[in-house]
């Protein structure tokens, strides 16, 4: 892809006023965005991409705006890399997954998606002492055979694993942009996060967490790793909406199994009975990777 198609991509993604298929559409028809240089809504721009006529002025006056330039100042007076589904440092197993992420914001070691895999940890936001108890047994382990730790820097489960991970290898995938990192409690993870690991964020930096923003987020786990391991989970649990992300995806699905009379222990529970590897150790997941 040239260039000035890379920038082009920047530059609709960074105004996030459309969807990936709109941006990609209008990228194949108009590459260079000729059709966005009006002052007044563009009729062809309306029928091409079915926008309402505030969203297609939104969009050109964004663009007459904010200059490629612009946003470029800007990312890296903040320490922000760009990578687009362009390039090709792209991770190849993020490219494949349904609807992947057109653009990612990186801050932090981008050594990290070289790992030789990756396994996400996923589970309750009020995670019990049991999912601590048993991550601490079971990342160490993984990180001695370079598996990178990735998940998604929520309370609970997501900040013990990444915190076990902190000596070896883990990356954090926000529900956020940078600008607004979400949640507050974690604000000493976020910069150990940043200074010696990778924090990947698929929105722009000045947008604010949005509920409909996580589940995005969660695919982006389940696409860039080989499998995901549950730790506690209720039966409707975002974690449980994950798997079935990962399972579309055709990606390994690992469950702790816990206590018949706890709640978080149901969702795992019904997991291994539906399929999933029942993990007691690191060794569970090694030997379903033929990993010795």
């Amino acid at each position: 892809m040239t260039l000035n198609k890379r920038e082009s991509l920047i530059r609709l993604h960074y105004y996030h006023t459309l969807s990936n298929h709109q941006t990609l559409k209008l990228l194949q028809l108009d590459p260079f965005l000729t059709s966005l240089k009006y002052s007044k809504a563009n009729p062809s721009l309306l029928s091409l991409l079915n926008l309402s006529p505030k969203k297609s002025l939104n969009l050109q006056q964004n663009y007459l705006n904010f200059s490629y330039s612009f946003i470029e100042e800007r990312l890296i007076r903040q320490q922000i890399h760009v990578m687009t589904i362009f390039d090709e440092e792209y991770p190849s197993v993020l490219k494949e997954i349904h609807d992947p992420p057109l653009v990612l914001y990186i801050k932090g070691d981008k050594s990290k998606l070289q790992a030789a895999d990756f396994l996400g940890i996923i589970g309750a936001r009020k995670a019990t002492a049991y999912t601590a108890q048993c991550l601490k047994l079971i990342i160490p382990p993984l990180l001695e055979r370079n598996i990178c730790i990735v998940s998604g820097m929520a309370l609970g489960a997501d900040g013990i694993a990444h915190t076990l991970s902190l000596k070896g290898c883990t990356i954090g995938v926000l529900g956020s942009g940078f600008d607004h990192l979400y949640p507050s409690a974690h604000k000493n993870l976020y910069h150990l996060m940043e200074s010696s690991q990778l924090l990947i964020s698929e929105y722009p930096p000045y947008l604010k967490p949005s509920k409909h923003f996580f589940p995005m987020r969660n695919r982006i786990i389940a696409g860039l790793t080989r499998g995901i391991l549950v730790t506690q989970a209720a039966i409707k649990s975002g974690s449980m909406i994950t798997v079935d992300r990962a399972l579309e995806e055709g990606r390994d699905v690992f469950s702790i199994p816990g206590p018949i009379t706890d709640e978080l222990s149901a969702g795992t529970n019904h997991l291994i009975k539906q399929g999933a590897v029942s993990v007691t150790s690191a060794k569970d997941i090694l030997v379903e990777w033929g990993i010795s």
